[in-house]
C-alpha cells in the first residue's frame, strides 16, 4: 500500500492497513447494532407518547411578581414571572407564544436562573379544561455551551496529540456512539446486560488498543490486561450483589426505568452491572495501556532482560499508577452523587445507616470494585508481557541455534 495516497494521521501509523480495517469494522458494527437495537423497538420508532419540548427565544420577560395562596390557615407564596417567546421549532415554528404564571422556584435546578429576554429556551404545552394549549417553559438551552466545550476538548486532543490525538478523537466517537447508539437502546429493548456489556466492552478493547497502538504484543498484553481487571470487577459486582440483597432500586427514577418497557422488565441489578464494568474500562484500559506500553519501552533498551526481572519491574511500574489511579474512580463517583451524599449524612447521625442504605451501597460497590478491577489489571497486563517476551526469547534462541 502507497502510504503517500493515505491521509496524513493513517499514513503515519505502524499498520495503516490495520486502523482502515478496523474503523470499517468500527462502522459496520456501530451501524448493524443500532439496527438491531432499534427494530422493533418502540422508544425508537416514535410509536410511543412522550411530552414535546420545542426550542424558543424568549422576546419579553416581566419581573418577578408574587402571588399568593391560601390552603386553610396557610399562605403559600409563589414567585411568578410572564414571559413571550418566539418558537424556533416544531410545527409552529416562527409563531409567538404567551407563557403567563410561570413558577419561579428560586431553589429548583431548572429554573435558578429567571428567563431573560434573549434566552434560549425549552416550552412544551398541555391543554386546559377547555382543550386549549397552555404553554409553560420547560428549562434553558444548554446545548451549545456543551457542544463548544467538547469542541474545544477534541480540538485540544488534535493539537497535542497530533496523529495520536487524531485516532485518540476517532476512538472516542466510536466509544461514545457504541454506548448511546447500540447499548441504551439495547437495554430498552430488553436484551441480556451481561452479554450485551461483555460484547460492547469487548468493541470497545479491540477498537481503542487497534487503532491507537496498533497490532503488536503491547496491545495484546494490554487488551489481555483490561479484559482480566474488568472481568474481575464484572464477577465481584455480581457476588456482592446477591451478598448484599441489592435490589437495584436505589431511587425513585429505579422504578420508572424498570417499567419503561412493559413486555421486557429492565434488570436493573444488571444495569448496576453494566455501570460498573462500562464506567471502570477507561480506567482499567488507562493502567493496561501505561504497564504495557513502560515495558515494552524498557525491553527495546534491554532486549535481554529475564522474565522475572521484566515481571518485578511491571509490578513496581504498577504500584505508582495504582495509587492515583484508584482515587480516580473513587473520588468520581463520590463527585457524581455528592448531592445524595450530602443529604444523608445532614439527616442521618449514624454511619452505619448512611452506609447500609442501598443507594450508598451501590455507590461504594461501583468505587471500589472498580478500583478492584484496576488492581487486578496491572498484574494480569505484566504477566501477559512476559508470557509473550519469554516466546520471543525462546524463538530468538531457535533461530540462533538453527543458523549454528
Amino acid at each position: 500500500m502507497d502510504r503517500a495516497k493515505l491521509p496524513g494521521w493513517i499514513a503515519g501509523h505502524r499498520n495503516p492497513v490495520c486502523t482502515i480495517v478496523l474503523i470499517l469494522f468500527s462502522l459496520i458494527f456501530l451501524f448493524t447494532g443500532y439496527r438491531l437495537a432499534t427494530g422493533d423497538n418502540a422508544y425508537f420508532a416514535g410509536q410511543t407518547l412522550s411530552q414535546d419540548y420545542y426550542r424558543a427565544k424568549v422576546l419579553t420577560a416581566s419581573d418577578v411578581h408574587l402571588e399568593s395562596t391560601t390552603y386553610g390557615d396557610t399562605e403559600i407564596v409563589t414567585p411568578k414571572m410572564d414571559l413571550t417567546v418566539k418558537l424556533l421549532d416544531g410545527f409552529l415554528t416562527g409563531e409567538t407564544v404567551e407563557i403567563r404564571g410561570q413558577h419561579i422556584e428560586q431553589n429548583s435546578s431548572a429554573s435558578f436562573y429567571p428567563y431573560r429576554a434573549g434566552d434560549e429556551i425549552f416550552v412544551t404545552f398541555d391543554f386546559d379544561e377547555n382543550d386549549d394549549p397552555v404553554w409553560f417553559a420547560s428549562d434553558h438551552v444548554r446545548d451549545k455551551s456543551l457542544f463548544l466545550l467538547i469542541g474545544a476538548f477534541l480540538l485540544l486532543l488534535v493539537l497535542f496529540g497530533g496523529r495520536k490525538g487524531v485516532n485518540t478523537v476517532i476512538t472516542l466517537i466510536f466509544t461514545t456512539a457504541s454506548v448511546f447508539l447500540v447499548m441504551i437502546p439495547a437495554i430498552i429493548k430488553g436484551v441480556n446486560i451481561y452479554l450485551l456489556t461483555f460484547i460492547i466492552a469487548s468493541f470497545i478493547i479491540v477498537m481503542t488498543l487497534g487503532i491507537v497502538a496498533g497490532p503488536s504484543s503491547k496491545s495484546l498484553a494490554a487488551a489481555a490486561g483490561c479484559i482480566g481487571g474488568v472481568g474481575v470487577a464484572g464477577i465481584l459486582t455480581v457476588v456482592m450483589e446477591y451478598s448484599m440483597k441489592i435490589s437495584g432500586l436505589v431511587d425513585e427514577d429505579s422504578m420508572f426505568v424498570r417499567l419503561i418497557n412493559p413486555d421486557h422488565m429492565i434488570d436493573l441489578r444488571g444495569v448496576i452491572f453494566g455501570a460498573i464494568a462500562i464506567g471502570a474500562l477507561g480506567a482499567v484500559m488507562d493502567v493496561a495501556m501505561s504497564i504495557a506500553s513502560s515495558l515494552d519501552e524498557l525491553l527495546s533498551y534491554q532486549p535481554n532482560l529475564s522474565a522475572g526481572e521484566l515481571m518485578r519491574s511491571g509490578l513496581n511500574i504498577g504500584r505508582d499508577i495504582i495509587g492515583t489511579m484508584a482515587n480516580t474512580l473513587i473520588l468520581a463517583y463520590v463527585g457524581s452523587s455528592l448531592n445524595v451524599i450530602l443529604l444523608l449524612m445532614a439527616y442521618n447521625h449514624s454511619l452505619s445507616a448512611v452506609l447500609n442504605r442501598e443507594m450508598v451501597a451501590v455507590e461504594v460497590l461501583q468505587s471500589v470494585a472498580g478500583s478492584i478491577g484496576i488492581l487486578c489489571a496491572v498484574p494480569c497486563t505484566a504477566a501477559v508481557t512476559c508470557a509473550l517476551h519469554k516466546l520471543r526469547l525462546r524463538k530468538r534462541a531457535a533461530a540462533g541455534a538453527k543458523a549454528k
